[in-house]
């Protein structure tokens, strides 16, 4: 193996991962990068004026193109900076690795700050790097976590003696892995049959749907089963906002949306259940009548039946579940059978005109067609 310093290990990782683009506000603690940069003139900086900007640029970089981003910020102040954003990314799932450059280890005595400790709330793995050995190995697992679902934001922090030091290291790329799990079949018969038999299904769609490029499922889903479809919370649409049997965004856990979803005897959630049930000052901890039954559909198992009551959890690709459970759905209803919300049911309905990039659909939903209100 070769002897590097840490900081070309560093961006010779960064080149055999895939990067092009660092969203940055860099600092003294950072300069070993920097300086190093000069060498790879392929990795293009972004530098801004504000840590908030760059984590936000990041964010988008990443939905639009599905690749993980790369952000550099500065020790724990511009770090600070970015947690709120940092936090958004978390709760979207947007695919990150964040870095910043913290004092040389031998500086303990005089006062370290743990930046890996700072963030490790908000984001899926987080750790101190202080040796350059560990480099390639810190980084690989970084992007492999990033991109694995329940994608989501990594942190780095390397220390200035493990950037400036030298190792044998060894330059090998976390690896371009496909992660379409499909379901349990059990639970896609077991969730089918409560869908086929209902009489006022309700679909709740949002951002692990839209990042699963699930929306052509979903929308095929809905219309099978004349389903409402809201949005309770999302970064990215996951369903056409000029769809007939699309009824806009609804807060969960508030009054006014408890006549709503009591009329649902059938309730399927696709995504991370803290982006939809989320509130600020209510004491109603359940969200749908006590005789709703509740589908629950996400990659993630720690989200599964984590708030409410639920009575089919599916641990699976979005997109590859609802196709499951549309098919099974079909066979069991008859053409007779199929569903089409009455006019009574999409009362509130306001058509829009909002681009949806991951669906790939037409706008045969809002041609010609009048917008209603309430």
């Amino acid at each position: 193996m070769p002897e590097l310093s840490g900081k070309h290990a560093l961006l010779q990782m960064f080149q055999a991962e895939g990067v092009e683009y660092i969203f940055g506000n860099p600092g003294t603690s950072e300069s070993p990068i920097l300086h190093t940069l000069e060498s790879f003139p392929e990795l293009r900086y972004i530098l801004v004026a504000q840590e908030g900007v760059a984590m936000g640029m990041a964010d988008a970089y990443a939905r639009s193109s599905g690749i993980p981003a790369f952000v550099n910020l500065h020790i724990e102040t511009g770090l600070a900076n970015g947690i709120s954003l940092l936090q958004n990314a978390r709760d979207g799932g947007t695919p990150m690795v964040i870095t910043a450059g913290n004092k040389d280890s031998r500086e303990l005595a005089h006062g370290r700050t743990n930046l890996s400790e700072m963030v490790q709330q908000f984001t899926k793995w987080s750790a101190e790097i202080n040796h350059p050995a560990q480099i390639p190995y810190a980084v690989r697992r970084a992007f492999k976590e990033a991109k694995t679902p329940p994608t989501g934001p990594t942190f780095l922090s390397f220390s200035a003696d493990s950037l400036d030091g030298q190792a044998e290291v060894e330059i090998i790329a976390s690896g371009q892995n496909r992660f379409e799990i499909g379901p349990d079949p059990l639970a896609i018969e077991e969730a089918a049959k409560l869908l086929a038999s209902s009489a006022s299904p309700i679909l709740l769609v949002g951002d692990r749907l839209a990042s699963a490029s699930g929306s052509k499922a979903a929308i095929r889903l809905a219309e099978h089963i004349g389903a409402r479809v809201y949005s309770p919370f999302y970064a990215e649409m996951s369903f056409p906002t000029c769809h007939p049997q699309y009824l806009g965004m609804i807060r969960l856990g508030y009054r006014e949306t408890l006549p709503l979803l009591s009329q649902s005897d059938v309730v399927v959630v696709v995504g991370k259940i803290l982006s939809f049930f989320y509130m600020f000052s209510n004491p109603n901890l359940r969200y749908f009548d006590v005789k709703s039954r509740l589908i629950h559909v996400d990659s993630d198992p720690q989200e599964l039946g984590r708030s409410q009551p639920t009575e089919v959890s599916i641990l699976a690709h979005p997109r590859v579940a609802l196709e499951q459970l549309y098919y099974s759905v079909r066979k069991k209803m008859s053409k007779s059978a199929f569903r089409v919300p009455s006019e009574n049911t999409l009362i509130g309905f306001v058509t829009t005109s909002y681009p949806l990039p991951h669906t790939g659909a037409t706008d045969r939903w809002c041609s010609n067609r009048p917008a209603k209100s309430a």
